[in-house]
């Protein structure tokens, strides 16, 4: 574990581990200075110093902070403290979908709702010129609420308008000829 329990990261005090992923970790922190708590990713030692996970953690923030959204995780801020690059973010409590579709299969009723809201996440994202491209059960929390989040947005590209649109007429063509080549 690259972060201790109870170490101070400029205003934020460490307070537990959330989970680790491929870049580094994520905690639970307490921030002083506004007196909430807040999730923070911090780059994996083994990584801090490299240029290029740096350019990603603040392209994922930038990418997230550009996303005002309440199915999308908020942004506070990036930071370096004690060599430790990170970002401070919406505490999302809940339970990720992945775990909750462990636990029991979800209702016709949730589907319908979670899928809407997620949509909804994306639809955002996209008409601001953000592709995810990490949708993945674990990276939707289903907060206390009943309400999901979506997190994770360290794979995320930005695009332009004609970007997107060159993408997506390219998809319908490449479905309308999978159609016609698998028909009667």
């Amino acid at each position: 574990m690259a972060i201790s329990i109870g170490q101070q990261l400029g205003s934020y005090e460490v307070t537990a581990l959330l989970g680790k992923g491929g870049m580094g970790e994520v905690y639970r922190a307490h921030d002083a200075r506004l007196g909430r708590d807040v999730a923070l990713k911090v780059l994996a030692r083994e990584v801090v110093g490299q240029l290029e996970y740096r350019d990603r953690l603040l392209s994922e923030a930038r990418a997230a902070a550009s996303l005002n959204h309440p199915n999308i995780c908020t942004i506070h801020e990036i930071g370096e403290a004690e060599g430790e690059a990170y970002i401070a973010m919406e505490l999302v409590e809940g339970q990720n979908l992945s775990k909750r579709l462990a636990d029991a299969p979800l209702s016709v009723q949730d589907v319908l709702r979670y899928g809407l809201q997620l949509v909804d996440a994306l639809a955002h994202a996209h008409n601001r010129g953000i592709v995810h491209r990490d949708v993945k059960s674990s990276n939707v929390v289903i907060t206390n609420e009943g309400r999901i989040k979506l997190l994770d947005f360290g794979l995320a590209k930005r695009f332009s308008r004609e970007e997107l649109s060159d993408a997506t007429t390219r998809q319908k063509r490449r479905s309308r000829n999978l159609e016609q080549s698998s028909g009667p």
